[in-house]
């Protein structure tokens, strides 16, 4: 799944999860033939073989709202990663709808900083839609960042904000901070009530989220756990 960016994808989203609204109920998903469908049972059956090399939790083809098929125990919730970034981002469509975050906002203007060694005033001019679009240009230790993202960080001060792109965990952390400050909200009980439970999800619930901080800065990272089939939920609404 791809990270939702700022602009139309998480505007849409919003749109679409207000379209789910309105007393949605978690129905089970329904099943149908894929030959009826018009899918190949033999391709079918070499992606499950494929699939099972790769030993995922679990994996569900769905079409039309229905399910195609299914390999796995879709109702187990696992960690679902950086999918943690668009299903922040789905939020921002919500609230930025709403009037109640503003995509020109500057981390000056919101009072956003960080542990020693502090944002530069340079920095500070990035924007929440840079942010969203990973190009704040923002380079500061980040909790939960992988390796690979420490050795490839560039260093502090080398692009100005909004002129280039790095997949930067600090950018999507602060990101959590900022949804929190500006909508008074936690992050998972927001996700429930505004996105699962609208569009009818059947396992999540805000215990399947936390926060882990890390001592270099102050904004924690928001680890997501979701089954497949709610996870496909969310993926219709892409």
């Amino acid at each position: 799944m791809r990270i939702a960016t700022a602009g139309l994808s998480a505007l849409f989203i919003a749109m679409l999860v207000s379209a789910f609204a309105g007393g949605a109920k978690a129905e089970p998903w329904q099943s149908i033939d894929p030959a009826a469908a018009g899918w190949s049972v033999e391709r079918l059956k070499a992606a499950q073989d494929y699939a099972a090399s790769l030993k995922p939790a679990a994996i569900m083809v769905v079409q039309d709202g229905k399910v195609i098929a299914s390999w796995g125990d879709t109702t187990r919730k696992v960690n679902v990663a950086s999918v943690r970034k668009s299903l922040l981002s789905a939020l921002y469509g919500i609230a930025i709808s709403e009037g109640r975050v503003s995509l020109g906002s500057t981390l000056a203007d919101l009072g956003i900083d960080d542990k020693p060694p502090a944002l530069t005033e340079t920095e500070k001019q990035a924007t929440v839609r840079d942010l969203l679009t990973a190009r704040s240009g923002i380079y500061h230790h980040a909790a939960y960042e992988t390796g690979d993202i420490r050795r490839n960080r560039p260093q502090r001060g080398s692009h100005a904000p909004g002129t280039f792109w790095f997949y930067n965990n600090w950018d999507f952390n602060a990101l959590g901070t900022i949804y929190r400050q500006q909508t008074g909200e936690d992050i998972f009980e927001s996700f429930a009530q505004r996105i699962a439970i609208p569009i009818g999800m059947q396992d999540f619930s805000a215990r399947d989220g936390s926060y882990v901080s890390e001592r270099h800065s102050n904004h924690p990272a928001y680890p997501f756990r979701l089954s497949a089939r709610d996870a496909a939920r969310f993926g219709q609404l892409s």
